[in-house]
């Protein structure tokens, strides 16, 4: 089976006819190339609104409906601004803030008693309607549930996704509320996980970056405003394959950049990656992980 992520979309409702064309034209142009890869499932990974205002929900959902496109959104801190994780699943449709779903590598979607589906576990990492930090945090709950999920997960590659990443474990982390502010504590449940093949797809800090620890692969997903590309995820019975896919041509940089410029708050800090961070194989096997192909450099990750 084939999942797409999409980084943080940033929509919004601009001031000028201008830019609010230019917004259409890029965010359908984004959302027919997801299209083209023919996934069995897209997953915005949090921040789809800039300022969490009903309008935005209804102008991204429409855009994405003309298209064609449905996605599972991860709850993002833009996305809680200004209303509750309840509110907003008028537009998000989560059965609740924190779920799980489950993959046939073979047929797709299935279910928990499947004994080869494995599980893709949705976290919620924002705090609502926190306008000055936007660091995210995982709740005594919730971190609970989440421990079940991994030791129910067994020896099956497992599949999390949140928007805030682990303190340290991808580009910009180490930065102040550019992480789970309780990452000590995920990062505990995260490595009860002892066998199998493990993936954490974040975004939040608008960068491509992969490093791997241990059987884990963290995997951050940069903003496609800023690098007009998103992650395409192949997941068979013996590997799991990613690949970066950019938007073709020179229209979309144009209108990214228009857009960009017309919100005025993205930082333009080195976004796309390296090499190392655009791609990535895993070959899945009963009681180890082996990479086949990912050349990491530790180091470029800690000069980040």
């Amino acid at each position: 089976m084939r999942f797409i992520v999409l980084g943080d979309l940033h929509y919004t409702i601009y001031n000028t006819e201008t830019l609010r064309q230019a917004c259409d034209e890029y965010y359908e142009m984004l959302f027919s190339s997801v299209l083209e890869q023919q996934a069995d499932v897209v997953l915005a990974i949090g921040d789809t609104v800039d300022n969490g205002t009903s309008e935005e929900f209804e102008g991204l959902h429409a855009c994405a409906h003309r298209v064609g496109l449905n996605f599972v959104t991860v709850n993002g801190n833009h996305d809680l601004l200004q209303q509750t994780k309840a509110e907003i699943a008028l537009w998000t449709g989560n059965p609740q803030p924190y779920f799980t779903q489950y993959f046939n590598p073979q047929n797709g979607r299935s279910h928990c008693l499947d004994r080869q589906a494995a599980p893709f576990v949705v976290l919620d990492t924002p705090k609502e309607k926190s306008l000055k930090d936007h660091g995210g945090y995982v709740g005594s709950q919730q971190l609970s549930w989440l421990k079940q999920q991994i030791d129910d997960s067994r020896d099956l590659p497992l599949f999390v996704f949140g928007h805030h990443p682990l303190q340290r474990a991808t580009r910009w982390a180490a930065l102040p509320m550019l992480n789970i502010d309780n990452s000590r504590d995920v990062k505990l449940a995260f490595f009860r996980k002892q066998h199998g093949a493990a993936f954490y797809f974040c975004g939040h800090n608008h960068a491509n970056s992969i490093v791997r620890s241990n059987n884990w692969n963290f995997v951050q997903t940069a903003a496609p405003l800023r690098t007009n590309d998103f992650r395409v995820i192949d997941f068979e019975p013996h590997e799991v394959r990613l690949h970066t896919v950019s938007l073709t041509g020179s229209r979309p940089g144009k209108l990214a950049d228009q857009l960009m410029h017309g919100m005025g708050d993205f930082l333009k800090w080195p976004a796309k990656g390296f090499g190392a961070d655009r791609q990535l194989r895993v070959a899945l096997q009963p009681n180890a992980l082996s990479v086949i192909s990912h050349q990491l450099s530790v180091s470029s990750q800690e000069r980040a």
